[in-house]
C-alpha cells in the first residue's frame, strides 16, 4: 500500500511540475526561516542553563521609586547584603558577590603589558555556585587569599606562553602584585557573565586585603551583583515577602523606596532590558525572541497556505481518480490518509532542500546576529527532532483540508461528469463548503501578514532615523573620547590638556569621570526644604574642568556654569538639570542648598543646565547633577571635521608621550550612541528580510493561483479576444479578483499593524507616531507586487492565439 501511495505521489509531482515546484520552493523557504530562527531562539534560551544549580540561583535586584519620580530597576546591591542574608535567612544556602570592574585593567609581567577586559572580583565560593571549569588550580582555595587572580586560558597564554602559570606573579590593578592561582575555561558562549580574569574579593576587605576598599564593603555603596543560592524546596514568593523587613532592619532610610526581589539566573540574559547597571553582562531581549518566533511561524504559515490553496484549487483535477477509487471500495479514511501522506512527503522534500539552504546561509546569519550557531543535528537532539517534526507538522497543516476535501467527492457525481458535490466536513451538517471563499480567505491572510511585516519594517526604519537625527540637547558630533582611567595621564591631566589644545583642529578639551552615553553613578541627595527621611536620587557627572559645557555645546537656562573666577565652585558648587529642578519643585533653584550624600556637604546650586539625553532614547531624561571632584576617567576632545586621521594621529602621539604603558584607545561619541540602537538595526534588517521572503512566498502562491485561473478560463479568454478584447482587458479581468483580496487584506492588517507597532514604540521614551500613510505604503507595495505577479500570467494568457484556445471542445 505504501509503495502504491509513493508511486502516485511521484507521478503527480512530475505530472504537475510547475505547481509542485511552487509548493516545494515555498515550503523550503518557510522551513529554512523556521530552522534559522529556531537555532537563534534555542541559543538565546540556553543562556546560563548549563549551571547545575541554576534552578536555585537568583540575582538580588531592587525596584527603586525615588522622590525624584519614576521607577527604576537596579541589578546592584551593597557588599554586605549577601553575607548578611546567609546569616539571617534559613532559606539562603550561600551568597556570592561579583563586581565586574568598571574599566579595562593594565596587567604586566616582565616586558609584556596587556589591557585586560572583563576583570571580575568574586567571592571564594565562585566555583561552588557556578559550573565554570577550572582547568588548573584548586577550586576550593583559588580565590581565598587576598591578591589571588585566576586567568582565562587565552589571557594566561599571552602572559606565560606554554609555561606553567600557577604560582607566578603579575602586576595588576593599583600596581599591586597578584598571584596566579588558577586557569579558567574561556567564557562559554551562552553565559551572561563575561570574564578574562577573576580576583579574590578578600583583596578588597579592609584589614584583610591591601586594596582596603571600605566603600565596597559597607551598606551605603551599591555597585556589586549579589547572587543567592536557595535551599531546595524554598518557597520563593514567601521568601521575597521577608525582604521588606530585611530592608527596614539594615537600610531603614531606603526601605520605603527600595523593594528587593529575586531574578532567576536563567532570566538574566533575556529579561534584563529595563534593569540598569547591567553593562558588563551579555544581554539579549525576550521581546526580540518573541518577535523572531512569531515571524518564523507566520512565514511558515504563508508557505502552508500556498500549498493548501493550490491543492484545493486543483482538486477537480483528481476528482476522477477519487471516484474510481471509491467505486473500487476505497474508504474516505484511506483516501484522506493518502492525500495527507502526499502532503507530508512533499514537506520532507522541502525540508531536505531547506537544510541545504541553512548550511549555505548560516555563516552569513551568524555574522549578522553576532552568533556562533552550528547546524549540527547529530549533537543537538532538540534540533534533530525538530527537523523530523517540522515537516510532519507542515505537511499536516498544509494537507489536512485538501485531504478532507478530495476524499469527500461523491463518485456518482464525479464519474457522470457533473460538478462534484462536496458535503460538509462537519458530521451532521448539510451546509456546502465554499472552497473558493476558503481559498480567498487564505490569500487575504497571507497578504495581511505580508502587509504587517512591510509596515513594521518601515516604522522601525522611521524610528531608527528619528533616533539617529534627533537633537539630544548637546552636540555629539566630532567629539573624541579618550578613556584615561588609571593611566599616567590622569595624574598629569592639565599638562596633557594644554598640549592637546595647541592643535589647530582641536577647539575644546574637557575632563570628567563620565560622559553622555557612558554609565553614570547615582547619589542620594539632601535638598533644601525636604525631609531627611525622603529619598532623593540623581545621576552625577563629576568634573574637574571648566570646559565641559563648551565642549558639549550645553546650554544654561538659569544661573551660571562653573567658573575660575569663583574659588568656591570647586568645593561646594552644584549645577543641576531642568529635570531635577522640576522633580524637586524648585521654580528658582539658584541659591538653594543641595548636599550630595557622602560626596559634598553644604552644596549650593549655582545654575541649571537645559535638559539633554545622557542615554539612548529608550529612556527619559533623568535628574542630573554636576560637581567638582578630582576623578578624571575620560577626556573629551572636540575636533574639526577635516583632517580627522591626522588629528587622531596627533592625539596618539601625545598620548604616547605621557603614557608608555597603556595603549592608545579612543572612540567617537556619536558611534557610542549609534551602538545603543544595534538591536533595533538588527530587528529592522530582520523585518525587512522576512517581509521580502513573506511577500515572495505569497507571490509564489498567487502566481500558481493566477496560472490555474487562467487555465480554467482559457476558452473565455479566447472568446473575449475574438470579440476584440485587448491584452490590457485580459490583465484587468484576471487582476481584479486578486486585487480585491489584497485590498481586503490591507483593511484587516491596518489596525493590527497599528496596534503591534504602537506597542513596540512604547519601549522608547522618545518616539515617532504611527502614521496611517505608513501602513498605506505597505498596502500599496503589497498590491503592486500582487498585480505584477498576476499580470505575468495574464499577459501570457492574453498573448495566446485564440484559435488554440478554442480549437477543441
Amino acid at each position: 500500500m505504501f509503495k502504491n501511495y509513493l508511486k502516485i505521489s511521484l507521478r503527480n509531482l512530475l505530472r504537475y511540475k510547475g505547481y509542485s515546484l511552487i509548493n516545494i520552493v515555498g515550503l523550503a523557504i518557510g522551513i529554512t526561516c523556521t530552522i534559522m530562527i529556531f537555532l537563534f531562539v534555542q541559543d538565546e534560551m540556553s543562556f546560563d542553563n548549563f549551571h547545575t544549580k541554576s534552578d536555585r540561583l537568583y540575582r538580588l535586584n531592587k525596584k527603586v521609586t525615588p522622590q525624584t519620580g519614576g521607577t527604576e530597576w537596579h541589578a546592584i546591591t551593597p557588599g554586605l547584603m549577601g553575607p548578611t542574608m546567609v546569616s539571617d535567612f534559613p532559606e539562603v544556602e550561600q551568597s556570592l558577590r561579583l563586581l565586574p570592574w568598571f574599566d579595562d585593567v593594565l596587567m604586566t609581567r616582565g616586558e609584556t603589558s596587556l589591557k585586560v577586559s572583563n576583570v571580575v572580583f568574586a567571592d571564594s565560593n565562585f566555583f561552588d555556585i557556578f559550573d565554570f571549569r577550572l582547568l588548573q588550580g584548586n577550586a576550593k582555595t583559588a580565590l581565598v587569599e587576598p591578591l589571588s587572580i585566576i586567568l582565562s586560558e587565552k589571557t594566561a597564554g599571552k602572559f606565560f606562553g606554554n609555561s606553567d602559570p600557577i604560582g607566578q606573579v603579575i602586576q595588576g590593578l593599583n600596581d599591586l602584585s597578584y598571584k596566579v592561582t588558577g586557569i579558567i575555561e574561556e567564557t562559554p558562549a551562552n553565559s551572561s557573565l563575561r570574564y578574562n580574569s577573576l580576583i579574590s574579593w578578600t583583596s578588597t576587605i579592609p584589614g584583610t586585603g591591601p586594596l582596603n576598599w571600605s566603600w565596597l564593603n559597607r551598606w551605603i555603596t551599591q555597585v556589586n551583583f549579589t547572587y543567592l543560592l536557595l535551599f531546595p524546596e524554598t518557597d520563593v514568593p514567601a521568601f521575597e515577602k521577608k525582604l521588606a523587613d530585611f530592608m527596614v532592619k539594615y537600610m531603614p532610610r531606603q526601605a520605603e523606596y527600595y523593594k528587593l526581589y529575586l531574578q532567576p539566573l536563567a532570566d538574566i540574559h533575556l529579561k534584563s532590558s529595563q534593569i540598569r547597571f547591567n553593562d558588563s553582562l551579555l544581554l539579549g531581549n525576550i521581546t526580540t525572541v518573541y518577535i523572531f518566533s512569531a515571524i518564523a511561524l507566520l512565514t511558515l504559515l504563508i508557505a502552508c497556505i500556498n500549498f493548501t490553496n493550490l491543492s484545493t484549487a486543483r482538486a477537480t483535477k483528481r476528482a476522477r481518480e477519487v471516484g474510481i477509487r471509491k467505486v473500487l471500495g476505497a474508504e474516505r479514511k484511506q483516501l484522506a490518509k493518502q492525500f495527507l501522506g502526499e502532503s507530508i512527503f512533499l514537506s520532507f522534500l522541502a525540508a531536505i532542500i531547506a537544510m541545504n539552504f541553512v548550511e549555505v546561509i548560516l555563516p552569513y546569519f551568524n555574522a549578522f546576529a553576532g552568533k556562533t550557531l552550528a547546524f549540527d543535528a547529530m549533537n543537538n537532539w532538540t534540533l534533530f527532532w525538530s527537523l523530523v517534526c517540522i515537516p510532519v507538522f507542515v505537511g499536516t497543516i498544509s494537507g489536512i483540508y485538501p485531504a478532507l476535501l478530495l476524499s469527500s467527492y461523491r463518485p456518482i457525481a464525479v464519474l457522470s461528469g457533473n460538478t462534484p458535490i462536496i458535503p460538509s466536513l462537519k458530521r451532521g451538517s448539510t451546509k456546502s463548503i465554499k472552497s473558493t471563499t476558503f481559498r480567498s480567505g487564505l490569500v487575504v491572510f497571507q497578504f495581511g501578514i505580508s502587509i504587517i511585516l512591510i509596515a513594521g519594517t518601515i516604522i522601525i526604519y522611521q524610528q531608527m532615523q528619528f533616533m539617529q537625527t534627533k537633537k539630544l540637547g548637546f552636540d555629539k558630533e566630532q567629539i573624541v573620547v579618550l578613556p584615561i582611567g588609571n593611566t599616567e595621564i590622569s595624574d598629569q591631566y592639565q599638562a596633557f590638556k594644554n598640549e592637546l589644545i595647541q592643535h589647530s583642529n582641536i577647539s575644546h578639551v574637557a575632563g570628567s569621570n563620565s560622559v553622555p552615553g557612558l554609565g553614570m553613578m547615582s547619589f542620594g541627595l539632601r535638598p533644601e526644604g525636604k525631609s531627611e527621611d525622603e529619598q532623593w536620587i540623581a545621576y552625577a557627572i563629576r568634573v574637574d574642568d571648566y570646559d565641559f559645557l563648551g565642549t558639549y555645546g550645553l546650554e544654561m537656562t538659569a544661573g551660571r556654569y562653573f567658573s575660575r573666577e569663583f574659588a568656591t565652585d570647586e568645593t561646594n558648587a552644584v549645577v543641576i538639570n531642568e529635570a531635577l529642578a522640576k522633580s524637586l519643585g524648585w521654580k528658582n533653584p539658584v541659591g538653594k542648598q543641595l548636599d550630595i550624600k557622602g560626596e559634598l556637604e553644604e552644596g549650593i546650586v549655582i545654575g541649571v543646565i537645559k535638559d539633554f539625553n545622557t542615554r539612548s532614547l529608550h529612556h527619559k531624561i533623568e535628574p542630573l547633577i554636576f560637581y567638582f571632584a578630582p576623578r578624571w576617567e575620560n577626556v573629551s576632545v572636540r575636533i574639526a571635521g577635516e583632517n580627522i586621521p591626522a588629528t587622531i594621529q596627533f592625539l596618539q602621539n601625545k598620548w604616547q608621550a605621557f603614557e608608555a604603558r597603556y595603549p592608545f584607545e579612543y572612540y567617537f561619541l556619536d558611534q557610542k550612541f549609534a551602538h545603543f540602537y544595534e538591536s533595533e538595526q538588527r530587528l529592522m534588517k530582520t523585518f525587512g528580510l522576512f517581509s521580502a521572503l513573506a511577500i515572495f512566498i505569497a507571490s509564489l502562491g498567487l502566481l500558481g493561483l493566477a496560472a490555474y485561473t487562467a487555465e480554467q478560463r482559457t476558452k473565455e479568454i479566447g472568446v473575449r479576444k475574438v470579440l476584440g478584447a485587448t491584452v490590457t482587458n485580459i490583465i484587468t479581468l484576471l487582476s481584479k479578483q486578486f486585487s480585491r483580496l489584497v485590498l481586503l487584506a490591507f483593511i484587516v492588517a491596518s489596525p493590527v499593524s497599528y496596534f503591534v507597532m504602537d506597542r513596540w514604540l512604547q519601549d522608547f521614551a522618545f518616539r515617532i507616531n504611527v502614521e496611517f500613510w505608513t501602513i498605506l505604503i505597505a498596502g500599496a507595495l503589497a498590491l503592486i507586487l500582487a498585480i505584477m505577479t498576476v499580470s505575468y500570467q495574464a499577459i501570457k494568457a492574453g498573448l495566446t492565439d485564440p484559435v488554440k484556445s478554442l480549437r477543441c471542445e
